[in-house]
């Protein structure tokens, strides 16, 4: 007995699985707007309701009774229908209906909600800029557009508004930080529902606004547009780059990783980029921090998109980078680039092996950090020049015309300007070891 009562319940849900309702008619393809499985309900869309008719095909012979609602499925009214084997189908459709066939409180009975699109297409009156009070950042769009509302009953009665789809479209410019440049971009906002005022960010670049919609409208080859007047921007982006040719020694101590700065003397560039045309005044400013009070000294403020400058004192420095727009109204000042430069350090070895060890301590290295010149100079113990450099990266292998000298203690003197500008002079005993063979 439960399998027939199951087999039975099987057939009915299966019969209804393979039911289907079919809507046509109206000029072009009848638009399937909401397909609410929840409540077995789906609105369709009809421009104008010549020739419309709703088809029930279903699983079996039996005859099929028709009914429409205006809000409550339960207060249904009966419809006139033709059928043909096991398929039926109604002709005096109206707007703002549901159909169903079958009864409202069967679980198994699904609905048909039709709608006149043609009596409901909306009008655009006027499109029209309104600037923010931070109009460097925001834009507001007011638009005049009159849209009666689009609604439909669920077969409870609860009425659903059918929100319209709009479309704002505009032109910016975006950043592209791989190409370096900014390249131009068309924005597509869709816009739910009623439509007065559309807040967006202030475009980059000159721009007119369009409006269009809703999507309904489109579908059926409908769809209504209007135009601002031409905007002229004034939000400006900036972009800064800062990059050095140096590479610091591996005898240079020196901040390592993101830090921008390390060993003075060290040259940057700083590159800038900006949303041009609408960005047409850069200003690089170098600022150094106040070792005492904290303040930010400016040292430089050059007018240009490439500045190049020389850190050769310690410290901390800020480089800040203005972009200001044609009418000098919104400036970016977002890009800062911290620099920390080292204080002068000094340190020389006491001993160091050449010829024996090779590749470990065989030539003799200064430590170093933000030396802006550099003198080392070595002596025999009877005071006789032995060898001479320049370069603080570079160092001493031990040879004198191209062989070691002996082992023993020797004499360096380094003469150095520091990162203040201070010349000093420092010196001290060197070992020359060597392991015996």
């Amino acid at each position: 007995m439960k399998r027939f009562i199951f087999l039975i319940i099987f057939l009915c849900v299966f019969f209804r699985m393979f039911s289907q309702y079919s809507v046509t008619g109206g000029n072009g393809i009848p638009y399937l707007a909401e397909d609410d499985v929840r409540n077995h309900l789906k609105v369709y869309l009809l421009n104008g309701l010549q020739g419309a008719q709703i088809s029930f095909t279903s699983a079996d012979t039996e005859p099929h009774s028709w009914y429409k609602y205006k809000e409550r499925a339960l207060e249904a009214t009966s419809v006139v229908c033709e059928q043909n084997g096991n398929t039926s189908l109604i002709t005096d459709i109206e707007d703002g209906c549901g159909y169903f066939t079958g009864s409202p409180t069967d679980p198994n009975t699904y609905f048909v909600w039709i709608i006149d699109y043609s009596l409901y297409i909306p009008q655009f009156f006027s499109l029209d800029i309104q600037e923010e009070e931070d109009k460097c950042s925001f834009l507001k769009i007011t638009a005049d557009v009159e849209a009666e509302p689009v609604v439909y009953y669920l077969p409870s009665g609860a009425p659903v508004n059918l929100l319209r789809n709009y479309h704002l479209k505009y032109q910016t410019q975006k950043w592209d930080e791989d190409m370096l440049m900014f390249m131009p971009q068309e924005i597509d906002l869709e816009q739910k529902g009623i439509i007065s005022e559309i807040t967006i960010e202030a475009p980059l670049a000159n721009t007119d606004f369009t409006l269009t919609g809703d999507d309904f409208a489109g579908h059926f080859g409908m769809e209504q547009t209007i135009r601002s007047a031409e905007y002229q921007a004034i939000a400006v982006e900036a972009h800064g780059m800062a990059e050095t040719d140096k590479v610091h020694a591996d005898n240079e101590i020196h901040n390592s990783g993101t830090v921008l700065g390390g060993s003075a003397p060290i040259d940057y560039t700083f590159t800038a980029y900006a949303n041009e045309p609408v960005a047409a005044f850069y200003i690089w400013k170098v600022m150094e921090r106040d070792s005492i009070t904290g303040a930010m000294n400016t040292l430089l403020r050059y007018t240009d998109k490439v500045l190049r400058w020389t850190f050769d004192k310690d410290g901390t420095f800020v480089v800040q980078l203005e972009v200001i727009d044609s009418k000098s109204v919104c400036v970016d000042t977002t890009q800062v680039f911290p620099i920390s430069i080292g204080r002068t350090y000094i340190k020389i070895p006491n001993a160091f092996s050449p010829g024996s060890s090779r590749g470990i301590n065989d030539e003799l290295r200064i430590a170093y950090t933000s030396i802006t010149s550099f003198k080392a100079t070595i002596f025999n113990r009877w005071g006789r020049l032995l060898y001479q450099w320049t370069d603080p990266s570079k160092g001493w292998d031990g040879r004198v015309s191209g062989k070691f000298v002996p082992t023993g203690a020797y004499y360096i003197i380094v003469e150095y300007t520091n990162s203040k500008g201070e010349k000093r002079t420092v010196s001290q005993d060197v070992n020359i070891l060597r392991a015996k063979e």
